[in-house]
């Protein structure tokens, strides 16, 4: 993590965009009863988000002239609203926030380009993969033109210890770790908030993933990424495939079935591919609005 963008009018909206995330699903609790049941007895899936990560999730000024959060996550969980039978109640947090509320139940299900990590696998449940990241980018760092002109080699941005900023929580902030000492490493609740300290040069650098971040380049033209061939920050694809997070409960094997045929099925059909241009274009045409 919009037509008027919101890299051009949410960053002076940043203070509200945090919003506390409230619970109306069930928590982990309860492993008596099935969740699905709960969902469309209560008529709304409650979906966790952080829209600051374009494609996946972003706002976006619509024709009425308000808020609302739009992109390929935001319709892949319409899809499994739909599935389910219920309206989709998007409950939006910064990264941090929306990991809480799985782990406590506050939200039936979180998307936010997640990948699954044996840490988060201690507090939630995944989906089955549904995109991945290596298909059209990679992790990697975005910087100034100076900065990048100073070091043709990981290697060697490592040696100078730049102050690299990272979302807290995710897994760039965990990437970001390996590249420089503990004090020059910064947290921000936002994507939107690093890039914004990038560019007003707090910070050198920001771990990336680079397809959240390429269509704002054209609003800050003094901003690059470095190059996947020297400065892939995971090669292995290790944190290369998306998932869905569910709070841990033996109560959610209903909704989990249901939520991995809607993935299936949006793969097989090419939705999943078609979301996310439609998304990637919707988020250039509005910074060139």
């Amino acid at each position: 993590m919009k037509k008027n963008w919101v890299y051009t009018s949410i960053f002076a909206l940043l203070a509200v965009v945090t919003l506390a995330a409230c619970g109306t699903s069930s928590s982990s609790s309860s492993t008596d009863s099935d969740v699905l049941a709960k969902i469309k007895a209560s008529g709304k899936l409650v979906v966790g988000t952080s829209p600051d990560f374009p494609p996946s999730e972003f706002y976006i000024l619509n024709d009425q002239g308000e808020k609302e959060i739009v992109g390929s996550d935001i319709s892949l969980s319409k899809a499994i609203a739909k599935e389910i039978g219920v309206k989709l109640d998007i409950k939006a947090t910064d990264f941090n926030g929306v990991l809480a509320n799985i782990q406590t139940g506050s939200v039936d299900i979180g998307i936010s380009g997640f990948v699954g990590t044996d840490e988060r696998k201690k507090i939630m449940d995944f989906s089955d993969g549904y995109e991945q990241e290596v298909s059209d980018g990679y992790q990697g760092i975005l910087t100034t033109k100076e900065i990048a002109e100073k070091y043709s080699s990981l290697a060697d941005l490592k040696k100078a210890k730049l102050k690299v900023g990272a979302q807290s929580g995710s897994i760039q902030y965990e990437l970001a770790s390996g590249l420089t000492s503990t004090a020059n490493l910064k947290q921000y609740g936002t994507m939107d908030a690093a890039v914004l300290a990038l560019n007003a040069g707090d910070i050198d650098a920001v771990t990336v993933s680079t397809t959240s971040v390429e269509p704002l380049l054209t609003s800050f033209p003094n901003l690059t990424i470095l190059s996947k061939e020297e400065f892939n920050l995971d090669p292995d694809n290790k944190y290369a495939t998306n998932v869905i997070g569910i709070p841990k409960d033996d109560a959610n094997k209903s909704l989990i079935k249901v939520i991995n045929k809607v993935i299936k099925e949006n793969k097989e059909n090419g939705n999943l591919e078609k979301w996310k241009d439609e998304a990637t274009e919707q988020a250039k045409k509005a910074i060139s609005e």
